[in-house]
């Protein structure tokens, strides 16, 4: 079974057209590049072995998360170290303080770089999740309070429905090796769609369905403009539609158009209990100055399906992957915490966050180097001063998030801890965010960009759907521990994170399941 994220099916005339435009684009964009104002850079370490046009070569785009991490840590003096990729100077942050500097400046000095953004307006999905600046001021009123911790309690009956769909399919696959990866895709879209508008697309026992079909091609979009060289999307009349993208999210916006006219006809004792209608009932104010267009409304739904269901996949697959592989005795661990409930459907979110101590610590160090987030690119809107160099407006950095996280060279209040087995902060430790309360039980210490942590972002650009994400992530996984013995189908091949849209598994993870006794 193929992971839909992964491949990017693309006819082969349309890849032709792609490969033409994009070689000729390339080429003209390095003979017009203008100059551009550089920091004195007599100073900042290069990565020696640029060639013309190319640049740094940098081998499989796949491998580019890895093998920025091993420039950082062979050239890189005082936190920075400066590469070229065809012609674009970028700028590698690689220690703690130099990036805490940049992201404190978040979202108004220091803003992503503005083609990501551009690949997300260009699909109809401008929201909070690549907003900088006002546009982020305003989208953050209205759906942060939607995503908060109240707010997701009234979520997680839909994580359940769609958890028990899961574990039914399960249970009828189980006979032989399962595939997972596209299980847990259909999975966190289905909850995503009934959390956000109360659409049962039901992939999982469906297979298909017109809305999940859209949105698995907006992903394949994503993914290829998001590492595209060239905006190839803007050319006249039928860029946007090369990759399929601009025609499935046409589709979605009709859609959730539709949606929004159907939710404000209903009385407010007929709403569902969604983050539409949530969202809805804090913008009501339409004269505010923080009142949300509806094309900015669908595009935050948008952007709530593509930052929700991707990286709560990738997460969960590397989790799984961690568990069937463990030899360590983690999933007995694991197991006997979530059997622990006496009633485990019916438990609430706190109960829950506070029950799974180690299931939460496996989690939160997946998601530091098996997640879907090891780098961000920045730029900064005004000069400032990094490792001892002062950078020019719209310098290109990029923040090698994972490679800082494995550091012993931080302050001592922003290291990751070493955990109760003291494991290096390179390798990779389940247990490593465990620890003891005053009564001697096991507990779980909650990381934040504070101490060092940054899957979920920094300062106030932390991502608002967090918890959402950790509470379906523990019922997912909690639900499969009770359940079944996981391990991997024999002579399974390894798997490493490779970069996409997001960092992915490069293969389908295969499991075997046995029903726990």
């Amino acid at each position: 079974m193929t992971n839909p994220i992964s491949s990017i099916d693309v006819e082969p005339f349309t890849f032709a057209v792609l490969v033409i435009i994009a070689t000729s684009l390339i080429y003209l964009s390095l003979i017009v590049l203008p100059k551009r104002q550089h920091a004195n850079s007599s100073s900042i370490p290069k990565i020696p072995g640029a060639v013309p046009i190319v640049g740094n070569r940098i081998g499989s785009p796949e491998k580019f998360s890895v093998k920025m991490e091993e420039w950082a840590s062979k050239y890189s003096k005082n936190g920075i170290v400066e590469m070229n990729l065809y012609g674009t100077r970028y700028i590698i942050v690689c220690d703690d303080r130099a990036a805490a500097k940049l992201e404190a400046a978040r979202p108004f000095e220091v803003t992503r770089l503005p083609q990501f953004e551009a690949v997300f307006q260009s699909l109809s999905s401008q929201g909070l999740f690549g907003a900088e600046g006002e546009n982020w001021k305003k989208d953050r009123r209205i759906v942060g309070p939607s995503l908060s911790r109240k707010n997701v309690r009234d979520y997680m009956s839909s994580v359940k429905i769609v958890t028990h769909r899961l574990m039914d399919k399960l249970d009828s696959l189980k006979a032989s090796p399962i595939a997972i990866n596209e299980l847990l895709l259909c999975a966190t879209l289905d909850i995503i769609a009934l959390v956000a508008c109360t659409a049962d697309i039901d992939s999982l026992r469906q297979g298909e369905s017109n809305m999940g079909n859209d949105l698995k091609q907006l992903f394949k979009a994503l993914s290829i403009r998001t590492i595209s060289p060239v905006a190839y999307w803007k050319i006249p009349l039928i860029g946007n539609y090369l990759d399929g993208g601009g025609s499935a999210a046409d589709r979605l916006v009709k859609t959730y158009r539709k949606l929004i006219r159907e939710n404000e006809e209903l009385s407010e004792s007929e709403k569902p209990n969604n983050f539409l209608t949530k969202v809805l009932s804090l913008n009501k104010d339409k004269n505010s100055e923080y009142a949300m267009a509806e094309d900015r409304l669908i595009g935050n739904i948008m952007t709530m399906f593509a930052a929700g269901s991707e990286t709560t996949q990738v997460t969960l697959c590397s989790a799984l992957w961690e568990i069937a592989s463990d030899e360590s005795g983690l999933q007995d661990e694991l197991a006997a915490e979530a059997l622990a409930f006496k009633n485990f459907d019916e438990a609430g979110l706190d109960e829950i966050a506070d029950g799974l101590p180690r299931l939460r610590s496996l989690i939160y160090e997946v998601l530091r180097l098996r997640g879907p987030t090891s780098l961000i690119g920045l730029q900064n809107m005004k000069e400032v001063e990094i490792g001892g160099t002062t950078f020019p407006p719209n310098t290109t950095f990029l923040i090698a998030l994972r490679y800082i996280s494995t550091l012993d060279d931080s302050d001592p209040e922003r290291l990751i801890p070493l955990g109760p087995n003291n494991a290096p902060r390179k390798e990779f430790c389940p247990r490593r965010w465990l620890t003891t309360n005053e009564d001697g039980n096991t507990t779980v210490q909650n990381p934040s960009h504070k101490s060092g942590w940054r899957p979920f972002g920094v300062g106030m650009r932390v991502c608002p759907g967090r918890d959402f994400a950790e509470v379906e992530m523990l019922i997912i996984l909690g639900s499969m521990l009770r359940k079944y013995e996981i391990s991997l189908k024999e002579n399974h091949p390894p798997m490493t994170m490779v970069k996409r849209f997001t960092e992915c598994p490069d293969i389908d993870i295969c499991l075997s399941l046995k029903d726990r006794k």
